[in-house]
């Protein structure tokens, strides 16, 4: 299908992103058919494309927004919402310099509604890269190997239950407080909240999104056993655990520190984005259920 794209903001993230939107037309992925801005220059035509005022969007067809803007990118798409355009259409650019993005395979994912287990921040840090809704709970926190395990074994049991403030801890890296939460016998730990009844607030919202046909299990480990544990969870169709040791199975990616790198978590984040850390696979096929390497090791 040959999407047809609305191109919103005529900035310099525009200017630094033309000579990538004409590869995706000259690849038949989109087609873009205007563009705009909050506020337009007075011209009709620029790069060959048409201009159009942003209260005008209602008299074309279109299927996607591309917001070409960083600083304003919320004040954008509540403009747009408030003109009737639904949320899931409005697009972030920095899907464009995902690394082999197919824009047909992006959409049929985006509306895929995948739910990432994660047990830790890789699994929002991915649902932020791909400018996708967040279908889980399991952002902004961590849980321990054996609890995780745990949880995946019986996951709709564990969901079915509600968080319970346990007690604060003290995280670590930023030495700040933050709630450990009690799911019957699994510790979740909220590293990115400050007060229990926000974490159970967020908790609660995102488990209501969970869609258990299109599940995505990711792990991190740098314990053998757990990962042998992860492999024998075989009611999962598509999961990953990352590890800094080789094992023969598609279902383990082995991640080396990069430099500046102390702690193995960093790596794993870091593969979560499209910087210079994230060289190892391709994400978009990862999340379709096939591993794409990007470099030998």
């Amino acid at each position: 299908m040959n999407y047809k794209i609305v191109v919103w903001g005529l900035g310099s993230v525009y200017n630094r992103h033309l000579n990538l939107l004409k590869y995706y037309e000259f690849n038949a992925q989109f087609q873009v058919v205007a563009l705009t801005a909050t506020k337009i220059p007075r011209y009709d035509i620029i790069d060959e494309y048409p201009v159009i005022k942003a209260d005008s969007l209602f008299e074309i067809a279109f299927d996607y927004i591309i917001v070409m803007n960083d600083k304003n990118y919320k004040e954008i798409m509540n403009e747009a919402i408030n003109q009737g355009i639904p949320k899931e259409k409005i697009l972030p650019y920095r899907i464009l310099e995902i690394p082999y993005l197919k824009f047909d395979e992006y959409i049929r994912l985006k509306e895929s509604n995948i739910s990432i287990i994660s047990n830790n921040c890789w699994g929002g840090m991915v649902y932020y890269t791909l400018g996708i809704e967040c279908c889980s709970p399991f952002k902004n926190l961590f849980l321990e190997d054996s609890d995780y395990i745990k949880l995946l074994e019986n996951i709709y049991d564990y969901l079915s239950l509600d968080l319970k403030f346990l007690r604060y801890d003290i995280d670590m890296h930023s030495h700040k407080k933050y709630p450990v939460m009690e799911l019957g016998d699994v510790l979740v730990h909220c590293n990115h909240d400050s007060e229990p009844e926000f974490a159970i607030k967020s908790w609660k919202r995102r488990r209501e999104k969970i869609n258990y046909n299109n599940l995505f299990i990711e792990m991190y480990t740098v314990n053998e056993k757990v990962a042998d544990r992860f492999l024998e969870l075989k009611q999962y169709s598509k999961k990953i655990c990352f590890t800094p040791f080789k094992k023969k199975s598609k279902e383990i990616i082995q991640l080396s520190l990069y430099p500046g790198q102390k702690e193995f978590y960093e790596v794993v984040n870091s593969t979560a984005g499209i910087g210079s850390n994230s060289l190892d696979y391709r994400i978009l096929d990862l999340l379709n259920g096939r591993v794409v390497y990007r470099k030998d090791l």
